[in-house]
């Protein structure tokens, strides 16, 4: 393996694509009974090195929507993690793995995403000694602060822009510290540190930069039930507030998040665009709410007294907190198509209401990339675009199979599940998975309890991620118009 490791190095040093795509061709087909995390993690790497090669020889190509080598690397990285050997292939590794992922993410434009990933690496020192003197801990450091930098861009709330700039650069200073004690074991580029120094300059002269104190000290002061709520929410990650990605600070807990200011035509009146976002705001707070509701059975059992309920002897689960589970699972993942008709009636892509779909919506009718995605330079529309890659459709569409073939390995679980809850039956079992018969599972299509909480937590966490990805979309795109003659600016956001 560390052979390996050194040829797939050496072949990136010097830019050897042939080398990296015979590997990527040949190596998966030798491993395919092995499913080591160390395997998959060396083909993500060998994926990475084509990418960059590429991108060296034509710089364009970095803005280009469909990028198949990331979405490969991505993909495998996501399976190295998946391995139960993961947590056995040691923990400069596992560093690696999470950074490694966090960055692909990050270079494709999903933020959000990509801070879950180095955090997972950072949180690593919780559990581990001495990881902090990993080189790959400093550079989850690094990358993480570059991801909040690019946040605060994507970002049009001048007040949540400078939370972000303050956290990057604490981590930039930690960094620096570390390296300083590390210097003579760490293997970095002497530009990379000559940068951090720059920014932590630049930033050290801004007013306020190191005062978060108000941002962690502030405390939310509601009756009980709402209080448990609104904690749910905040480390669930499930505000529309782009400042809950920072962490579990109480500031975060409300919905702030709203489309940025829009220059429209007077003779167009008010804007649709407005009304669908409303909407869509409104429908995902409503689903996230009936989800808390059915994991914390917060509902009156009133409502199931005397309901006759025949047993039928197969441990399955029927319960009306269960039902809102599926009723918001059903929900968050409706989000998604009103998504695509924002973006089919924003960008005038003139897809007909009855094929709009989000994972068909970025194409034109030879199934290439539509222009009008393609020739943008907006990378929250970009993130927006992988989130389409991270969800099947339709079983019996090859483009979709295509889809879930390169990038998201449960993602047709999650539709199997919305499918049967959608069309047809779905049982929900109250014993543990590991004892339900496989052959009987896949007849009744069963799953247990856990399982659909843990699924449509997942779910709720990404049409969120969607939702934010979409209003700083709209932002890139507004800020790049001009007022002309019979135009007007409606000011939806307040300075």
């Amino acid at each position: 393996m560390e052979k390996l490791a050194k040829a797939i190095d050496n072949a990136l040093d010097n830019n050897k694509e042939h080398i990296l795509n015979k590997f990527v061709t040949k190596y998966p087909v030798k491993m395919k009974n092995l499913k080591k995390a160390y395997g998959f993690y060396l083909i993500a790497n060998a994926y990475n090195g084509i990418r960059k090669i590429k991108h060296k020889k034509n710089i364009n190509q970095i803005w280009r929507l469909e990028q198949e080598e990331v979405f490969k690397e991505i993909y495998f990285l996501r399976k190295a993690i998946k391995q139960e050997d993961f947590n056995s292939i040691g923990l400069e590794l596992n560093l690696g793995i999470y950074v490694n992922l966090g960055n692909s993410f990050s270079h494709y434009g999903r933020t959000i995403n990509a801070i879950k990933y180095y955090n997972k690496a950072i949180e690593l020192r919780f559990s581990h000694e001495n990881v902090v003197n990993h080189e790959n801990y400093f550079k989850a450091l690094i990358s993480k602060a570059k991801t909040l930098e690019d946040y605060s861009n994507l970002d049009y709330n001048i007040g949540h822009k400078s939370y972000f700039i303050k956290f990057a650069y604490k981590l930039y200073k930690e960094a620096l510290n570390l390296f300083e004690k590390n210097k003579n074991i760490y293997h970095i580029n002497i530009s990379i540190i000559d940068e951090m120094l720059n920014k932590v300059n630049f930033y050290s002269k801004l007013e306020n930069i190191e005062n978060i104190e108000y941002f962690e000290s502030y405390k939310i002061k509601f009756l009980e039930d709402e209080n448990n709520y609104r904690k749910w929410c905040l480390s669930n990650k499930f505000f529309l507030n782009s400042m809950n990605d920072l962490g579990n600070y109480d500031i975060s807990t409300y919905d702030t998040l709203n489309l940025p200011n829009l220059i429209t035509k007077i003779d167009e009146g008010f804007p649709k665009t407005i009304t669908n976002f409303n909407q869509i705001k409104q429908e995902f707070i409503t689903f996230r709410h009936l989800l808390f509701e059915g994991l914390h059975e917060k509902t009156q059992k009133f409502y199931d007294k005397e309901t006759s309920i025949t047993d039928d002897y197969d441990y399955n689960l029927y319960d009306i907190n269960i039902e809102k589970i599926k009723i918001a699972f059903r929900g968050f993942y409706s989000i998604f198509d009103k998504i695509a008709y924002f973006l089919n009636e924003y960008f005038n892509i003139e897809i007909q209401e009855n094929q709009i779909d989000f994972r068909k919506v970025w194409f034109n009718k030879e199934r290439k990339i539509n222009n009008k995605f393609n020739e943008l330079n907006n990378l929250a529309l970009r993130g927006l675009y992988l989130i389409s890659k991270d969800l099947f459709f339709n079983n019996n569409d090859e483009q979709s199979k295509k889809f879930i073939e390169v990038l998201e390995p449960e993602a047709q679980a999650i539709n199997d599940i919305r499918n049967h809850l959608e069309h047809k039956f779905i049982s929900i079992k109250i014993v543990k998975s590991d004892l339900l018969d496989e052959k009987e599972r896949k007849r009744n299509f069963s799953i247990t309890e856990d399982e659909l909480k843990e699924k449509t937590i997942h779910l709720a966490q990404l049409a969120r991620e969607a939702i934010i990805y979409l209003s700083f979309a709209i932002h890139n795109e507004e800020k790049n118009k001009t007022n002309k003659e019979n135009t007007a600016t409606i000011n939806l956001f307040k300075k």
